[in-house]
């Protein structure tokens, strides 16, 4: 009785993963943010209706068998397929990857100039669609030296953007298993893994855009899964190698220390100290780039939204949610929560809060939810791919705008879900962070 039950589930998993792939062939054929966004849109929510589908499946059907974990994988490879081979046309952020990595090939520290600077010029022949790609050609990288390197290891192999995007998928599939090892180290079912394999923001950011967030996070949930098996030095060296991909990864080093020995410290500054050496000769020119995009960029917040329209100022509404970030970890650290709970609450705030929020930013909390499965974060998933409306609207060569209803129609569902879960524990905070999940 009990093999008929799982294989009936087996077979319910394998039709949703059909369909789903079916509705992503049409999605990555229609994956354009100027042109044909509309119909993309309509196939990637109902590609996310099917995720949704196959969640609550795995989730509320607990007792899976090793067939559906083989099942699991292959349908997540099988959804990135037709994604790897279109032109990254949602996001452009893959040709300054390229484009780094060229340049320190050429010999050249990449955090010395911008694009479109004379020195780099003997660069771009030959190249011309590379660089015509890149955005913001006045603004040097801002890119940490993990991800530089990187960059450089990607391009020793081949310059292409197809290459650059499988070269992230690989890191993406990676996190699949190293996702899988972490829920079965904590006693939950490896087919939940499926929460982040076949989410369909994963499936596009990582394999249609080729994000290089999917290589921090792999070291992220590398590091959490070391610090659960009690492997200490070895968390601190991957959370260093993510905070060096993306400085993200440094926001969560306090969450770490109430579960580390003396003797791991020194990982993190040593590890840094060395990743950062090849670049050193840029001095504080290294930080020109992300200077400029803390101070330049805003698009798609959500909190942030309301603490600016209240303050009437952007420096004001930055301090209130710095002081806020950092009395949270505080707590956190004095509650002593462990690194895995609170790295999920934090990255959650920070999303919630920032004052950016692009679609793949959200792939930071995608593995996440394969342990904490927050319908209020299942849904942000989705609806986040309205982000791109200011993008398909926008005027050529006039800045995107968004819609202030359609920003409500993407965050407003979320708090709902969210502030409903605290309703059902009747205020216990555990609804709204996850935690009402083991562990």
């Amino acid at each position: 009785m009990k093999i008929t039950t799982l294989s009936r589930g087996t077979a319910t998993l394998a039709a949703l993963g059909l369909v789903e792939l079916g509705f992503s062939v049409l999605a990555a054929r229609l994956a354009d943010r100027e042109t044909t966004y509309p119909l993309y849109l309509a196939w990637y929510l109902a590609m996310g209706a099917i995720w949704l589908v196959a969640s609550y499946h795995v989730t509320s059907n607990p007792a899976h068998a090793r067939a559906d974990l083989r099942l699991v994988v292959v349908v997540a490879v099988a959804l990135r397929v037709p994604f790897l081979w279109t032109d990254p046309l949602l996001s452009d952020d893959i040709f300054r990857y390229v484009w780094d990595g060229r340049v320190q090939h050429a010999g050249i520290n990449p955090y010395l100039y911008a694009p479109e600077a004379q020195e780099l010029a003997f660069l771009r022949d030959g190249h011309e669609q590379n660089f015509a790609g890149i955005n913001n050609k006045d603004i040097p990288t801002i890119y940490p030296p993990f991800m530089q390197m990187a960059f450089f290891a990607a391009t020793a192999v081949s310059t292409s953007v197809s290459w650059m995007k499988l070269f992230f998928v690989l890191a993406d599939l990676a996190l699949l298993f190293v996702l899988m090892q972490l829920l079965g180290a904590l006693g939950l079912n490896p087919v939940r893994a499926l929460i982040y394999a076949w989410s369909p923001l994963v499936v596009v950011e990582v394999a249609g855009s080729g994000h290089n967030d999917a290589l921090a996070v792999l070291c992220l949930m590398a590091a959490l899964s070391a610090i659960v098996q009690n492997r200490q030095s070895l968390s601190m060296f991957l959370l260093t190698l993510s905070g060096m991909g993306k400085i993200v990864g440094f926001t969560l080093t306090p969450l770490w220390l109430r579960s580390l020995s003396p003797r791991a410290l020194p990982v993190m500054p040593l590890v840094t100290v060395l990743l950062a050496l090849p670049y050193a000769s840029a001095g504080s020119l290294a930080f020109r780039g992300l200077t400029q995009y803390g101070l330049r960029w805003r698009g798609n917040d959500g909190l942030f939204h309301i603490l600016y329209y209240l303050t009437g100022s952007l420096d004001t509404a930055k301090i209130v949610v710095g002081a806020f970030l950092v009395i949270m970890v505080l707590v956190l650290v004095l509650l002593k929560a462990n690194p895995l709970r609170s790295s999920y609450l934090t990255l959650g705030a920070i999303l919630l809060l920032t004052t950016t929020v692009h679609p793949w930013y959200l792939l930071w909390i995608a593995p996440f939810l394969a342990i904490y499965a927050s319908p209020a974060w299942l849904y942000l998933s989705l609806s986040v791919a309205l982000a791109y409306h200011s993008a398909y609207l926008a005027t050529p060569g006039q800045p995107w705008e968004d819609l202030i209803a359609v920003k409500l129609l993407e965050y407003v569902p979320f708090f709902v879900l969210a502030l409903g879960g605290l309703w059902r524990e009747r205020g216990a905070l555990r609804a709204f962070i996850g935690l009402n999940s083991p562990p």
